[in-house]
Formats: C-alpha cells, structure tokens, sequence
C-alpha cells in the first residue's frame, strides 16, 4: 500500500547522532549544571514527580541560569542534520507524502535546527518554551499528547487523515520511541541509540546510517 504520511522522531534521528541524547542534555552541558540535570532526571525516572512537575523545575533552573534564545539558536547551529536530508525531505514532498515530527526534545531548538527546512513538515509536535519580553525562559508549552506513549499521537494522525497503518511510517531511535508498535504502522530504527533495535515486536526494520537518503527503500 502507498505510503502517505511518515512521522519522524528528531534527536538522533533527523539530526546526526550524539553523546549529548537531545536538546535538554545539550541546554544542560551549555549552562553546566550537570548534577542538577541528573537529580531532576532521576525523580522523574524513579516516578516521585511527573513529567510535567520535572519540566517545570527544569524551566525554573533554565530561568535562573538565563537561558537566552540566543542560546536556543547557537545549540541549533551546533546540532548538525543527518546527511542530504534536504533532498529527502524534497522527495517526500514529490511524492506526496506528509511529513510529522513527534519528540521528546523542545520544539524552538528543533525549529531553528531545520531552518528552512521546516516548509516540508507539516507540523512539529514538541514541547515548546516561552520567552519573557528579554527572550529568556520563563515557561513551558507543553505538548498536546504525552511523550511518554508515542502511540496515542500516532493513533491521532490516523485517525485525522483516516488512514490505514500501512500507509503510514514511524522513523525513531529510541527506547521512548518504542510504544509506537501498538499502531501497527511500519516502525523503523533509524541511528538506534537505546533503542532496543532487534526486538522485531517494536521494530520492523533497522537502519544504521547517517544518510537519510537509505530510508526511501522502505517508502512505498
């Protein structure tokens, strides 16, 4: 069946693999506060706080060490696409195929990341942050659907163009990615990070590579 809409994570995905995970990890190495990444982390992980609690004392540590939206726009300049995305992203255009970000990062830091880019999605769903009137982090928008279960939102598009699972693509990499198998939609490891890539429940292919060009052999 002809694919019709992809959805693509972002970190590690459509940017090039890195230590630092996502767009928090490279805000926190850039104010240098690491121990206090990792306290927050872990009550979050050890379910003593929501995700919405732990982005709102992350927000808090950002306001106070002034994170700037100049800041947002230089971890962007340094957060480099995987390789000739902009000719995939074109093809997939040619085609006719809707384009979708779902992530777990922060929607300014994905948005300057594609530049212009950004004209070939039709839409970015991320958590985004909002400035004061001195362009520093005082807020966070959060998304519509919960990042800890990427199905629902999966679930959504399906059911918004009313389509079938085989005419859609999930593009991830990882372990937050993997609750996408519940659709049906063909799910494919792209970059696996902490991905568990060889479980063929959550993942129909896998794909080590960092040209995004590869991923139009499973595009029907």
């Amino acid at each position: 069946m002809k694919t019709k809409l992809i959805i693509f994570d972002f970190d590690g995905t459509l940017n090039k693999p890195s230590k630092l995970s996502n767009s928090w990890a490279r805000i926190w190495d850039k104010i240098g506060c690491k121990e206090e990444d990792e306290r927050l982390y872990n009550l979050y992980k050890n379910k003593q706080i929501t995700y919405e609690e732990w982005a709102k004392l992350v927000i808090g540590v950002y306001r106070r060490e002034g994170v700037s939206k100049e800041l947002i726009n230089t971890i962007a300049k340094e957060t480099p696409l995987i390789n000739n995305l902009d000719k995939l992203l074109n093809e997939l255009q040619n085609r006719n195929i809707k384009v979708y970000i779902f992530s777990g990062g922060i929607k300014n830091v994905i948005e300057a990341s594609l530049g212009d880019l950004k004209n070939y999605i039709e839409h970015i769903e991320a958590d985004n942050l909002i400035f004061d009137k001195n362009n520093i982090v005082e807020d966070i928008e959060f998304t519509k659907l919960t990042v800890e279960d990427k199905s629902f939102y999966v679930n959504e598009l399906l059911k918004e163009y009313n389509l079938s699972p085989d005419e859609v693509l999930f593009i991830g990499n990882g372990s937050n990615d993997e609750d996408v198998y519940k659709t049906k939609v063909k799910t494919i490891c792209f970059n696996p990070d902490d991905a568990h890539y060889e479980n063929k429940l959550f993942w129909n292919e896998i794909l080590i590579s960092e040209d995004s060009l590869d991923l139009l052999k499973f595009i029907n």
